[in-house]
């Protein structure tokens, strides 16, 4: 299975690039927009493909003709939506297309394209299922959700398989300390607590979070890959159980405790949200984990992330 991965050396990207290499039969080709020193041994095993997704004529010079599934991952974070909206939408939206039109050219069996739970909004309540209302809060959701209508519209018009994922809040240890994402929880709580002895909420804590991982997800890639779904379909990538803010906090607070070896504070800085929210945002694609496993998921990425900062 010869596999076009976008955003390869994002937080994602470089994690799934590294777990789908692992299978014999698959040929992963990483694309991103220049190869980070940090990964200038990915040269050495893979093909990697150095093009920008805004590029419709690069692309369509750089990458190979045989190409059975396109993973396309690459797109502006919530932190950069939100600092570029206009270049978001660039990058978000018209990127994706361009992806998808060479998805086209190259005949490919599947299109698999990552958005995310946020397109229901920003503080989920009650049952989420596929067939939610989509309520954008911010570019970053919007963004996604105009590229999911390219997905949906090139299935439509090229009889293209396309499977849209959104997955919730990911977590685990990045492949490189250097990949910079150490603003998601929690790793940002692991970076605070590392260099700062505290871990600092602008909040009461109390926001309820569904928390999935990089492996799972990777699993659920793996399953789609497999199983080639035909024709436009969308998955909501959860683990259809909740943690709050200041529990996760907790954790890594206990977790460094033990690593660090030192007393780490932890300061909500507001009573505000009073209650925490609750719902359930329902995963149509694998058997979700249970709590206890995303737990331990937690502890032990936790506990990799601090040792990461100390080897740093």
């Amino acid at each position: 299975m010869k596999i076009l991965l976008t955003g390869a050396t994002g937080y994602i990207g470089s994690y799934l690039t590294e777990y789908l290499n692992k299978e014999i039969s698959n040929e992963v080709i990483p694309l991103c927009r220049k190869l980070p020193d940090y990964f200038k041994d990915w040269r050495n095993e893979f093909e990697v493909v150095e093009c920008d997704v805004t590029q419709l004529d690069d692309l369509k010079k750089k990458i190979s003709e045989k190409i059975d599934c396109i993973i396309h991952l690459a797109a502006f974070n919530d932190v950069i939506s939100s600092q570029e909206p206009e270049q978001a939408l660039i990058v978000n939206g018209i990127g994706t297309r361009n992806m998808l039109e060479i998805a086209k050219e190259r005949g490919c069996k599947s299109f698999i394209y990552f958005s995310t739970l946020q397109v229901y909004g920003k503080e989920l309540q009650g049952t989420i299922t596929i067939d939610s209302s989509i309520e954008c809060a911010d570019d970053y959701a919007f963004t996604h959700y105009v590229a999911e209508g390219y997905c949906k519209m090139f299935s439509s018009r090229h009889g293209l398989n396309v499977s849209v994922v959104r997955p919730s809040n990911i977590f685990g240890c990045p492949v490189h300390p250097k990949i910079d994402r150490w603003t998601l929880v929690p790793a940002t709580f692991c970076l605070t607590a590392y260099e700062k002895n505290e871990i600092r909420l602008k909040s009461s804590g109390k926001q309820n979070r569904d928390f999935v991982s990089l492996e799972y997800i990777s699993k659920c890639m793996e399953s789609l890959i497999e199983e080639n779904k035909s024709g436009f379909n969308i998955y909501n990538l959860t683990t259809e159980t909740l943690f709050s803010i200041v529990e996760v906090a907790e954790l890594v607070q206990s977790c460094a405790k033990s690593i660090l070896r030192k007393n780490i504070e932890l300061i909500c800085e507001s009573e505000f949200p009073l209650a925490s929210n609750h719902f359930l945002a329902r995963n149509n694609l694998l058997t979700s984990p249970k709590k206890e496993e995303v737990q331990d998921a937690l502890s032990s990425e936790i506990e990799k992330m601090l040792k990461m900062l100390m080897e740093v």
